[in-house]
């Protein structure tokens, strides 16, 4: 019978660090006994320092397991980063942002799998760790906010919250507007994007001739792009 998984890692990382004992020892034995007791303690360090290296190159990479459609994968190495983001950004605010990437992160991840509570769960609080950062610095954290909120809008219309999911989406479009502004080739389309949900939205609250308006004016958006369009 094989031995379990945590008698195999943990008998590595015994053999790793004995390793690192021994010829650092060796080696400090050159110059004499002393020094192959420094010796020793330096190579039990360094192969410790090591091993945490391999390892932490080793774990599974959530962000490619989300691309390449194993959502399920990606879950629970999410769940420990977010676990472990939380604890830094208790005691250090700069990972708040950290945090709120992967609190996205672990929002689609989750919408993929179907848990969309958790999902909207995950992507409420980035949304609200965004727009907590947008107001300290809101040159930095503001398209990505406009973000947190579609994928909110996105998560609240799948569940027919639609009153609910038109004011995430009208909040977007107000920051892609201002964005747009400053950089139109990058925001105009992810402005259309978001009139189109808008649209989407009014429609299903029964408020038609603003969901025409908002329809219009992404279609408006989408052909002043198309390269015929331009003089």
């Amino acid at each position: 019978m094989w031995p379990p998984r945590w008698a195999l890692r943990w008998s590595t990382k015994v053999s790793i660090l004995a390793a690192g004992a021994v010829v650092g020892g060796g080696v400090g034995w050159i110059w004499g006994s002393l020094w192959a007791a420094v010796g020793a303690a330096a190579g039990l360090v360094a192969a410790y320092a090591g091993s945490i290296i391999v390892l932490a190159f080793q774990r599974p990479n959530p962000q490619r397991l989300l691309l390449a459609g194993r959502a399920q994968e990606a879950l629970w190495p999410l769940e420990l980063r977010v676990s472990y983001d939380r604890k830094l950004a208790a005691k250090l605010p700069t990972f708040r942002e950290v945090l709120a990437y992967h609190l996205e992160m672990m929002s689609e991840a989750l919408q993929t799998v179907g848990n969309k509570p958790r999902a909207l769960e995950a992507v409420t609080e980035a949304a609200a760790i965004f727009t907590e950062l947008t107001a300290n610095r809101p040159g930095r954290y503001t398209a990505a906010l406009a973000g947190a909120l579609l994928r909110q809008a996105a998560l609240l219309a799948d569940m027919s919250r639609h009153g609910e999911a038109l004011a995430a989406i009208e909040s977007a479009i107000g920051i892609y507007r201002r964005l747009t502004r400053g950089d139109p080739a990058t925001y105009l389309p992810r402005l259309a994007e978001a009139l189109t949900r808008q649209a989407d939205a009014l429609g299903y609250l029964d408020r038609i001739t603003e969901a025409r308006a908002a329809a219009a004016e992404a279609d408006l958006i989408r052909t002043d792009m198309l390269p015929s369009a331009r003089p």
